[in-house]
C-alpha cells in the first residue's frame, strides 16, 4: 500500500507529526508497535507532562495545545505551577498531571478525525530505499506487512528506520544506558493529606529510611495524583538494564515488578494519606530513558540550550532542565536552564540525502542535552512541526532534504508552532 507518508512509531512524537501532516490533506499512515498510541504518555504509567509550561505562561500550541486543553475541559488534567522536583527541591518546573487513560481516547479521536491510517500491533522490521521512495516492511501477528512511501518520518525513539536505511546513528554502550523505571499506579488515597505530607518536606526522611533499609534502589519517591481520581502515579522504582538485548529487558522487567510488593507496603505504612490504598496497575512497558540517538547533520550541545541560542530553522521549543539519573549511584544530577531553549530542524536529519527526519528522544544531541529534550511536551512540539514541513514538502513536491531554511521558517511562521513561545525570553 502507497501512502504521501509513513510515520513509524506512534508515540507522542510520531502521533503528533501524524496529525499534523494529514491535516493538510497528506495520506499518512502509522506502524505502531503497541495497540495503543502515546508510546509512554499512555503506557509507562508516567502520567505528567513536565515543563508543559514556562513560569505560568504556555510555551506550546497547533494540536499540543489542543491536548492539553482537552484534558483540563474533561477534568483529566490539572496544571501544578513551580512544581518542585522530587529529588532536587531547589529545581522546579511546570507540570501538567493527567489521566493516560482519557488520553489514550484523545489521541485516538485526533487521529481518526484527521484520516490518519494506523496499523497496530505491527512491529517495524526494515526499510529499503528504492527509485521511487522507500519500502517500509512490517510484521502483523505474523502476516507481513508491506507499505511504501517517498517520505519517511522515524518515531522510533531508538533511529531504527535511520540506521535501517544505512544513516549514521551515535554509539551507545551499555553502560552509558542510565536507570529505567516500572512505574505503577496506587487507588484509594487520600490525596489532600498525601499533598499536605509532600509540602511539608517530612517526604525525605521518608525516601532516606526506605533507601537505606534496601527497600528502594534510588532516592527517590515521586507521586503523581491522577486527576478526576483518588489515584497517584508512583514512580519509584529503579532497575539498570540494556534494553536492547531481550533477555536482560526480561530480567529488568521482572526486578523492577519485584520490588513492587515491598514498596507498596511501605508506602501504606509510613506515607500519610496512603494506608487504605492498593496497587491498582502496574505499567505494562517500562520507563526507558536512553535512546539510540541520530547521528545527524547537527548535534545539538549543551552549550547551545545553556546558552539559549537561537536558530534561523528552529523547529521546538524547551524549559525542561538537564536531568541524567546516575546509573552507579541511582543519584539524579539536574543543571538548570534559565529560559527557553530552541531545537533546530537539523538535528532531526540524518547526513545522508534522504526524505526522512527522526523525531522523539532520538534527534541528534549530546548525552547531556538529550537529558532535558527528552521530556514528551518537547518531542511532542518538535514531532508536530516536523509533519508540517513534510506536508510542505509533500505538497509542493519538494525534497525534505534540500529545503532552504527560509522556506523551513516560513512554515514555521505559518504554522505558529513555536514563534509565540521564542519571545518569552
Amino acid at each position: 500500500m502507497n501512502f504521501d507518508l509513513i510515520v513509524i512509531g506512534g508515540g507522542t512524537a510520531g502521533v503528533l507529526a501524524a496529525i499534523k501532516a494529514a491535516s493538510k490533506k497528506v495520506e499518512v499512515a502509522i506502524v505502531e508497535q503497541h495497540s495503543v498510541c502515546g508510546g509512554n504518555a499512555t503506557l509507562s504509567g508516567l502520567a505528567e507532562f513536565n515543563a508543559a509550561s514556562f513560569l505560568k505562561k504556555p510555551i506550546y500550541h497547533g494540536f499540543e495545545k489542543q491536548i492539553f486543553e482537552k484534558l483540563l475541559e474533561q477534568k483529566a488534567g490539572k496544571y501544578y505551577y513551580q512544581l518542585p522536583m522530587s529529588s532536587d527541591k531547589d529545581i522546579k518546573v511546570d507540570r501538567l498531571r493527567y489521566n493516560p487513560e482519557i488520553l489514550k481516547l484523545i489521541l485516538e479521536e485526533l487521529l481518526s478525525k484527521n484520516n490518519v491510517q494506523v496499523y497496530y500491533n505491527t512491529t517495524f522490521e526494515s526499510a529499503k530505499k528504492t527509485e521511487s521512495g522507500f519500502t517500509v516492511q512490517a510484521e502483523n501477528f505474523g502476516h507481513p506487512l508491506r507499505l511504501s512511501s517517498k517520505y519517511l518520518i522515524d518515531a522510533t525513539s531508538n533511529s531504527l528506520v535511520a540506521d535501517s536505511l544505512g544513516c549514521q546513528v551515535q554509539p551507545m554502550h551499555s553502560n552509558d544506558i542510565t536507570v529505567s523505571t516500572q512505574i505503577f499506579r496506587l487507588s484509594n488515597i487520600d490525596l489532600r493529606t498525601l499533598q499536605d505530607f509532600i509540602d511539608s518536606g517530612a517526604l525525605s526522611a521518608v525516601v532516606n529510611q526506605a533507601f537505606d533499609e534496601g527497600i528502594i534502589k534510588g532516592k527517590i519517591l515521586a507521586f503523581a495524583p491522577i486527576p478526576g481520581t483518588m489515584d497517584a502515579s508512583v514512580n519509584v522504582t529503579r532497575t539498570n538494564t540494556d534494553y536492547r538485548d531481550a533477555q536482560q529487558l526480561s530480567e529488568g522487567l521482572r526486578e523492577g515488578r519485584q520490588q513492587i510488593s515491598s514498596i507498596v507496603a511501605f508506602i501504606k505504612k509510613k506515607i500519610p494519606g496512603c494506608d487504605q490504598a492498593y496497587l491498582s496497575n502496574i505499567a505494562p512497558i517500562m520507563g526507558i530513558r536512553a535512546s539510540v540517538k541520530l547521528d545527524g547533520r547537527s548535534t545539538l550541545k549543551l552549550s547551545d540550550i545553556s546558552n539559549l541560542r537561537k536558530f534561523d530553522d528552529c523547529v521546538g521549543v524547551g524549559c525542561y532542565p538537564v536531568d541524567i539519573h546516575d546509573p552507579i549511584t541511582k543519584k539524579v544530577h539536574f543543571l538548570k536552564i534559565n529560559g527557553i531553549y530552541q531545537i533546530p530542524f537539523a538535528v532531526c536529519l540524518p547526513k545522508q540525502d534522504l526524505n526522512i527526519a527522526v523525531v522523539g528522544k532520538a534527534i541528534s544531541t549530546d548525552s547531556e542535552t538529550f537529558a532535558a529534550t527528552r521530556v514528551m511536551p518537547i518531542v511532542m512540539n518538535v514531532g508536530e512541526s516536523v509533519g508540517a514541513i513534510f506536508a510542505y514538502a509533500i505538497s509542493n513536491q519538494k525534497d525534505v532534504y534540500n529545503l532552504p531554511t527560509s522556506e523551513i521558517k516560513a512554515v514555521m511562521d505559518q504554522e505558529n508552532l513555536i514563534s509565540r513561545a521564542c519571545e518569552v525570553n
